[in-house]
Order: structure tokens, then C-alpha cells, then sequence
């Protein structure tokens, strides 16, 4: 290892043993009887055994690699206090990691930056997963011609056999596609130990299309990257508005699969817009639940016709704040079939006009709070309106999955919770009405 390259590591490793020994002595100092010596003894033992196990680790891991240990710059993800002189992981900036913010929308600020620098990029991207594995299809890794790596395939499991082919790819090779899965002689080396099979598809990167894909990002419009999966053109890429045909489908879902288009097989990188979540109701339980539902990736409104309630200050992590009655407003909200509506306003003048409006809507999840008692006498009001089994079947009341939750956090957790559940069944439903399109030989357990 050079020695300009020994800097950021030695910084990092001086970092964790002063931490470690400071903790060690904090321990020791609340322990009656401890003597001085032990004191400053003790954490300078535990930090060479920390030491040791480092060294041990980083000689490993890049033994794996099989590339020499000076090939791939080493990157501080997990210690931002430590001095700036240790560069950070190329995609390490904390997003959330769902389907919306992952893959190449979560990787792709670091390849814009790339692109300005000039440099030649290489993209191993998770096209067709069977089975259990860590990530899903759109996962990608990116491999720059200066050793840097952003993203990420499999959490680990496939990376070092990824990483040398994206530099087989960097250094002339053709695109190929990979697959992994769990073989007899390879298991540990680059399996999956989940027990499933990923065919990852890597080739060169068309920098080219990034500054018209990162505009449609940062203005919340729909886009995608397509990839060639085979043939003659294998790891060709194209971009698309989703205006019609396979790509405007896959796009209305938010889903980075396999499909045929024009009659070629390829895989779409699905960026779509985020999608809407309205909470109706300023209450504690909203502020909360708006704070899931940015993790989760929605645009979140708070929505309450009482205008003393609905403030920054209380709602800080909300996109949009509307002082309307929710009923007006979602009849003129954009609605789609990706959108979480959430009626927390626990007032049947609110509630039952906003749940009639959000029955008129394609939405996804509705959600209606409210005790068993309260559900029930709102059940009576909208059937009184009308609304049958089927609507009535379509909300969730009381909202939630339950999980015993009783501080506005919980409630959050186990609305969101529930909100996954049903997109995902919902997402399930679609890919079912789907031709599949498949790459991987191996067959299905």
C-alpha cells in the first residue's frame, strides 16, 4: 500500500482506537477500585487487539477482491467526525432506501459528478432476481477507471466477482451478463448465501444520457433507463419519457424489471416520480407519520382546514402544507394509483367527506383512524352515503397494522408498515398480469 495511500486508513484506525479507549474508560472509571495503571493500561490492550482484527480484515477482504490492495481507494462511510482528509464512499450520502430512492435515482448524483471529471464509468445492475436475495432488480453497482465504486449489487455477497468484471468491461471487454446463485464450489466465494439467484447485467455506461436523466429526477418527472439485455446490442442503453407502451407501464408502478420492448428484450430502469401521500388531520400522529412517509420516499402533504394547526414549525418535515378542507382539496389533488391517502382528522365532519372524495380516486392505501366505536359509527355515516361493501372494503379502519402501537411514533410505524403491505400486494397483482421475461438458466426451486 503506497504511502500517501496509508494516510486516510491510519487517520480511521487512530480514530476508532481513541474512541474505543475513551468508552473503555468511562466503563472502567464507574467501577470501584480500579487502579490508575489499569486504567491507562487496559484500553491501549483492547486497542491492539482492535488493531490486529483491522488489519486482519482489510487483508482479507481485498484478498478476496483479488485486486492489489492499492487498486481500489479505501472510503470512510461510517465516521463522518473524522477528519476531512479521509475521502467518503462515493454514494455515501444517507438516503432512503426503497424502491423509489435506490438503485441508479440513489447512485446517481455520484455519476453526474463522474461525468463532469471525465471519467469512464462501468454499471453491474441486478436485472432478474428468483428466489430470496438482498437486493431488488435495479440494484446497481458503478465502477469508475479510477478504482471508485458507488452502490451497490447484492449488499456484498457477489460484489468481489462484480467489481472484476465491471474492470474486465472498464479495461475493452464486451457487456455480459452474470449469474449467481448458490453453486457447490463457489458458495462462499461469490454466493448468495440467502439461497437465491440474481443475474446481473454490466456494461460500459452511457454518460451521455446522465444530464437529461438527472433534469427529470430533480424536477420529479418520469424517466428510464432502458439497458439491451441481449443479442447484438447487449448493454446498449436508450432514455425514455414513459410516454406509451411497456416503459409507460412499468413507470405508473415504479418497477425496474425485464420486458420486451419492440420485440427486444431489455431491462428498465424505472425512475418514477415520488409518489403522493396525503395526511389529513394536523395532529401529533401527522407530524409523525410525515416523517415515515419521507423515509418511505413520498412527497408528503398535510392537509387541515384549521389553520392554527398547520404550521412549518409543527410539521417540519412535510413538502406541502394546505389549510383546506381535505374533501375540497383532494378533488383537485393529483391522485394516482402509486398515492397513500391517511385520515387522521378523528372528526366525523372531517372524516366522512374526505373518505367519500378519497373513494372517487384511484389511491392505492386509505387509511381512516379512529377506535373500533368510532369506525363503526363512520361505517353507518357512509353507508348512509351511499358507499357499499366494496368501498367500504377498500379502507383500512381503524388505520394500521396492529402492532400494539400507542405513542404517535408507533402509530406511524404501523401505518407505514401497513402502507408496504398493501403496495406491495398491489405490485405483486400487476407483475402477475405480466408476460414474464426471463435471463437466468437455472431453474426455480
Amino acid at each position: 500500500m503506497r504511502g500517501a495511500d496509508k494516510q486516510p486508513l491510519n487517520a480511521l484506525v487512530d480514530f476508532v482506537l481513541g474512541a474505543v479507549g475513551d468508552i473503555l474508560r468511562s466503563v472502567l472509571r464507574a467501577l470501584k477500585g480500579v487502579s490508575d495503571a489499569v486504567l491507562g493500561l487496559a484500553p491501549r490492550v483492547l486497542g491492539l487487539a482492535l488493531l490486529l482484527e483491522l488489519l486482519v480484515a482489510r487483508d482479507l477482504a481485498f484478498g478476496f477482491l483479488d485486486v492489489p490492495l492499492d487498486a481500489i481507494r479505501i472510503h470512510a462511510t461510517s465516521f463522518p467526525s473524522v477528519a476531512s482528509g479521509i475521502p467518503r464512499s462515493a454514494g455515501s450520502q444517507p438516503r432512503p432506501q426503497n424502491r423509489y430512492f435506490e438503485a441508479m435515482r440513489d447512485i446517481l448524483p455520484t455519476l453526474m459528478r463522474w461525468r463532469a471529471e471525465g471519467c469512464r464509468v462501468a454499471i453491474a445492475t441486478v436485472v432478474e432476481r428468483r428466489g430470496s436475495a438482498p437486493r431488488d432488480p435495479g440494484a446497481s453497482l458503478a465502477l469508475n477507471d479510477r478504482g471508485e465504486i458507488a452502490g451497490s449489487v447484492t449488499g456484498g455477497c457477489v460484489e468481489p466477482s462484480v467489481i472484476r468484471e465491471a474492470q474486465a468491461v472498464l479495461d475493452g471487454g464486451d457487456a455480459r451478463v452474470r449469474e449467481y446463485g448458490i453453486a457447490d464450489d463457489e458458495a462462499f466465494e461469490v454466493g448468495l448465501a440467502c439461497g437465491g439467484t440474481v443475474g446481473i447485467l454490466i456494461a460500459k455506461l452511457d454518460t451521455s444520457l446522465l444530464p437529461a436523466l438527472d433534469e427529470a429526477v430533480r424536477a420529479d418527472r418520469p424517466a428510464a433507463l432502458t439497458m439491451t439485455a441481449t443479442g447484438s446490442q447487449l448493454g446498449a442503453q436508450h432514455l425514455h419519457d414513459g410516454a406509451d407502451g411497456a416503459v409507460a407501464r412499468l413507470l405508473a408502478g415504479g418497477e425496474s424489471t425485464l420486458a420486451d420492448v419492440d420485440g427486444e428484450t431489455v431491462f428498465v430502469h424505472a425512475l418514477a416520480p415520488r409518489p403522493a401521500m396525503y395526511v389529513f388531520g394536523a395532529i401529533d400522529h401527522a407530524a409523525a407519520l410525515a416523517r415515515v412517509g419521507k423515509v418511505l420516499g413520498y412527497r408528503v402533504t398535510v392537509c387541515d382546514a384549521r389553520a392554527a394547526f398547520v404550521t412549518p414549525q409543527r410539521f417540519p418535515e412535510a413538502d406541502e402544507l394546505v389549510i383546506e378542507w381535505p374533501d375540497r382539496f383532494l378533488r383537485r389533488a393529483r391522485v394516482d394509483a402509486t398515492t397513500a391517502i391517511c385520515v387522521l382528522t378523528h372528526d366525523q365532519k372531517f372524516d366522512v367527506p374526505a373518505l367519500v372524495a378519497a373513494l372517487e380516486t384511484p389511491a392505492v392505501y386509505i387509511g381512516a383512524m379512529g377506535s373500533k366505536v368510532t369506525t363503526a359509527d363512520r361505517e353507518h355515516r357512509l353507508r348512509a352515503l351511499g358507499v357499499g361493501d366494496a368501498g367500504l372494503a377498500r379502507i383500512h379502519a381503524p388505520i394500521g397494522i396492529a402492532i400494539g402501537a400507542r405513542s404517535p411514533e408507533e402509530v406511524a410505524v404501523a401505518i407505514g408498515a401497513q402502507i408496504i403491505e398493501v403496495t406491495a400486494a398491489e405490485r405483486r397483482r400487476a407483475a402477475a398480469g405480466r408476460a414474464p421475461v426471463s435471463l437466468l438458466t437455472a431453474e426455480p426451486i
